[in-house]
């Protein structure tokens, strides 16, 4: 299986980067900035699970479309309108599927009606991954990496794609890192973002990790309210979290002293883009589409809204 992952920073170096030690045939779809930095370092990975230096091909959009298996996009949402045109000539050239590693639902829709409703499978990760100002591909602390993908519900009732899903799973299950097959895959898309939505617009209005959040004197009863908003959206929608997975997530959202912040807050941080409007915008629409109500993340998409329009404007300035 041919397999072009679209970037090479935290999430597509760190992935693309252990298919690639596992004998995976991956190419990466990089800026040439980048290209460069990668041919003369290779692509470097510091891991709490084995540090790795690896050859690695590359292309950038220069590049004529070519024939791939699977195209693997590890971007934020803000960046999904570029990454969807960079994937398009390499989509053209065969029969390729397309697996976005995105947060929330917002993008499946549009990769759907781009490439084909048959050429999308669903996907999610997990990991603390950064860049490094030398290029290098950071492992942070936290839970193991993971990729969790597969088939929308309407493939599986038209058993369709049953047999590169298949392939998929043999292939990332020779990687270093966790992975499993989940179909319906919208069930994984939502809990995970029932997940996100409570821990950004938490960590986002009180500028601050979980653990100094519940301190304060009300601030573990309010990210118990936002899993519970989030969560009503889940079931009216029809994707109930487990009671089960839900404890587990109450959890992490309420520990003390934990230094969890959502990626969200570290964008603010360094006065950079947010994908606010993918991951709480999109949820408080579905959830007033829905009929759920939604106190306090409408006041979070109130918030990170303001926060885009006073960053645009001092870009201007």
């Amino acid at each position: 299986m041919k397999v072009l992952v679209i970037g090479a920073g935290g999430v597509g170096g760190y992935f693309g980067g252990r298919l690639v030690q596992s004998g995976a045939d991956v190419t990466f779809l990089v800026r040439p900035k980048r290209a460069q930095q990668l041919a003369e370092r290779g692509l470097v990975i510091k891991s709490t699970v084995g540090d790795a230096t690896l050859a690695v091909r590359t292309i950038t959009s220069a590049d004529a479309g070519r024939l791939f298996d699977l195209v693997l996009v590890a971007c934020k949402s803000y960046d999904l309108a570029s990454s969807i045109e960079a994937a398009a000539p390499h989509m053209a050239a065969g029969a390729g599927l397309i697996l976005p590693l995105l947060n929330g639902m917002a993008h499946i829709d549009l990769l759907r009606e781009r490439f084909g409703t048959d050429r999308v499978l669903g996907g999610l990760c997990g990991i603390f991954a950064t860049l490094s100002p030398a290029g290098e591909v950071v492992q942070m602390e936290g839970l193991p990496p993971l990729i969790a993908f597969g088939r929308f519900k309407d493939q599986v009732e038209r058993g369709v794609l049953e047999q590169p899903a298949r392939v998929i799973e043999q292939m990332m299950g020779q990687a270093n890192f966790n992975s499993k097959r989940v179909e319906p895959i919208e069930q994984g898309l939502w809990e995970k973002w029932v997940t996100l939505a409570a821990l950004a617009a938490g960590t986002c209005l009180m500028r601050g990790s979980i653990g100094a959040i519940v301190a304060s004197e009300d601030g573990k009863a309010v990210m118990e309210e936002l899993l519970a908003e989030t969560t009503a959206i889940a079931r009216a929608a029809g994707y109930p979290p487990s009671e089960q997975y839900l404890a587990t997530v109450r959890g992490v959202l309420t520990a003390a002293e934990s230094n969890a912040t959502a990626s969200m807050l570290r964008d603010i941080q360094k006065g950079g883009a947010t994908e606010g409007d993918h991951i709480i915008g999109d949820m408080l629409w579905r959830a007033r589409k829905l009929g759920a109500p939604t106190p306090l993340l409408r006041i979070a998409n109130v918030h990170l809204q303001t926060y885009e329009v006073e960053r645009k404007k001092a870009a201007a300035g």
